[in-house]
């Protein structure tokens, strides 16, 4: 994983652009993903697909000397600024900069261009640290802005390994932001060793479970509106970045917050001994992803697992020095744990409408000896008829999970049940939180 993400690092990875190829290059390398293309200027649904954007060079000078450039860092370059070739006073250098005075000495993360289709290829724009530019004489200064714009096309890479139910869960991550380490490339490092894992681990597993690397919300935006039928059957995602900051784990809920997988995550998080953490509602941390899948059209519960603080969001300082090998095994522990609760749950459907004879098959707990077990077991044959799944009767009734899967196997083992796969509209309706111990 540091390797992935130290190659793919000071790659110009912006929405489209020849080193996004060779991003999915290197990744393919490693890993089998299938690309998925589309055109500039093609239109899906309210999202066109910009030109191709290609950095050949940027520097800013005093005529003597270089003050800063591309080659510093990748972020000194808006992605999708116009190019430009003249002398500017400072004055007309400050109007064309973005800085950060809270972060004085720091390249921030300038997104704006290539994010509002109205600024896209209409301005030219550099970042630089704060204290730099405000420490520059009057001028004047010449700016060498050289960019090549021409069609191409916006590359998604998808992993995938089907499963039997023909539902989904997806991991996604974004590739889009240069020049940073944690801040997207990490997630997506995370997410196709995870996925990875997940093959050798279910070879024949019962969802199918989906790896999506692609420039953030547009590439969404576009997969989404191309594969609706794919996600109307997707039971869930989840989204990452910051995996490798050493820095605690947030978990932002879904839209709903009160979903399938946010149980589902809130029960390996406790049970990996990560409770409490901090919770976010949806919207209120980073927002990447999840708010197009989790949109009100689309519908796919979807968390984000990420860390916070991150002081080194949207600068140049987020750099390989703040990747930690064992925070990306943390995350993708986290990840097959869900994994491991996803091929094991289900929905227990009894064959027979009359009450099954417990001694017959050595299922009674005795009412006199044995209260305890037997007010358990009895709570447990009627959650059988409830409808929900195997890992939520536990929840709801705050059991655990381990002793109430225990025993419903028994009658699955017994062939007194079928074991039905949580769909995709039991993720969605079936709503409630279990009452952890949590830290907001």
């Amino acid at each position: 994983m540091i390797e992935i993400i130290e190659k793919l690092l000071l790659k110009n990875r912006t929405i489209v652009s020849s080193d996004v190829a060779q991003c999915m290059d290197i990744v393919s390398e490693k890993y089998p993903i299938k690309l998925h293309k589309y055109p500039t200027d093609a239109e899906y649904q309210s999202w066109p697909i910009p030109p191709e954007w290609n950095v050949l060079k940027a520097t800013l000078s005093d005529g003597d000397r270089v003050i800063a450039s591309y080659e510093e860092s990748p972020l000194f370059l808006a992605p999708y600024s116009l190019p430009f070739s003249g002398t500017v006073s400072r004055e007309e250098l400050i109007e064309h900069t973005f800085t950060n005075p809270q972060k004085p000495d720091a390249f921030c993360y300038e997104f704006r261009l290539a994010y509002n289709y109205q600024r896209r290829l209409s301005e030219w724009r550099l970042s630089m640290p704060h204290d730099r530019l405000m420490a520059l004489p009057e001028g004047p200064f010449q700016v060498e802005i050289d960019v090549e714009v021409k069609p191409g096309n916006m590359l998604v890479g998808d992993y995938s390994h089907p499963g039997s139910s023909g539902y989904w869960f997806t991991f996604l991550a974004h590739y889009c932001h240069p020049g940073q380490a944690n801040d997207g490339i990490a997630g997506v490092a995370v997410m196709l060793e995870a996925l990875d894992r997940i093959t050798r681990i279910y070879p024949n597993p019962k969802y199918g479970y989906k790896s999506l690397i692609m420039p953030e919300t547009i590439g969404s935006s576009v997969y989404a509106a191309e594969n609706m039928q794919e996600l109307d059957n997707t039971i869930g995602g989840v989204f990452s970045e910051m995996a490798g900051a050493d820095e605690p784990l947030q978990l932002v809920f879904s839209r709903r917050a009160d979903t399938y997988i946010d149980r589902v995550f809130l029960h390996v998080l406790n049970k990996q001994g990560k409770l409490p953490c901090r919770y976010v509602d949806f919207r209120k941390g980073w927002g990447n992803d999840e708010l197009v899948f989790d949109a009100p059209g689309v519908g796919v519960p979807v968390v984000s697992m990420d860390r916070h603080p991150f002081a080194a969001y949207h600068t140049h300082h987020d750099n390989m020095e703040l990747i930690e090998l064992q925070r990306l095994e943390e995350v993708v522990d986290i990840l097959l744990g869900v994994v491991e609760v996803l091929e094991t749950d289900y929905i227990p459907r009894l064959h027979n409408r009359v009450p099954v004879y417990l001694t017959r098959y050595d299922l009674y707990a005795d009412w006199t000896h044995e209260r305890q077990q037997y007010d358990i077991n009895i709570l447990l044959l009627d959650s059988m008829w409830s409808g929900l799944s195997v890992l939520d009767i536990a929840l709801k009734h705050e059991l655990d999970p381990d002793m109430v899967r225990a025993y419903i196997d028994r009658f699955a083992q017994l062939e007194l049940l079928e074991k039905q796969a949580v769909t995709p509209d039991y993720s969605r309706s079936v709503r409630f939180l279990p009452s952890f111990d949590k830290d907001k």
